[in-house]
């Protein structure tokens, strides 16, 4: 009986180990926080907060608090095979489709569409240690205007 439990908690060990790999091997997974004052937002307002998670399956969901304090939320997928996903929400270039590839293990490629039309072509990166994510995104705003923000965030 003693064998047999001993041999039960080394094969669930593994399991769970096993499931945990793939989660601990991207970089990318996990939760961020926006650091406002290390961004740039060409045009501004900077927003007053963001939080973004990003699970193993590539499901980015962003949420916080817009320059005027409203509440704002949106999602996209960041796969890296290629293909185009849609986007949830009020995303702020107004895209209503994502497209990634990936670079290497710490960066991605993403182009955002809106019917069709390239709205936003942006960087996401992430550093040698983990601790920073930094999102290099050039576009067009649905208002016509030429957009190029660098936001940084901690990993939390």
């Amino acid at each position: 009986m003693k064998r047999q439990f001993s041999l039960l908690a080394v094969i669930v060990t593994v399991l769970v180990a096993g499931s945990l790999a793939p989660a601990q091997s991207n970089p990318f997974v996990g939760t961020w926080k926006l650091n406002v004052a290390a961004s740039k937002f060409d045009p501004g307002p900077a927003p007053q907060s963001q939080m973004r998670t990003w699970d193993a399956s590539g499901s980015v969901n962003i949420t916080g608090v817009n320059a005027a304090g409203k509440s704002i939320g949106y999602s996209y997928m960041i796969k890296g095979d290629g293909k185009d996903y849609a986007t949830g929400g009020a995303i702020p270039n107004g895209s209503d489709t994502i497209m990634s590839k990936k670079v290497n293990a710490n960066s991605f490629l993403a182009t955002f569409m809106k019917a069709g039309k390239q709205v936003e072509s942006t960087t996401f990166t992430v550093s040698p240690d983990g601790k920073t994510l930094i999102i290099d995104a050039k576009g067009v705003l649905p208002s016509g205007q030429n957009m190029h923000n660098e936001t940084h965030w901690e990993k939390q």
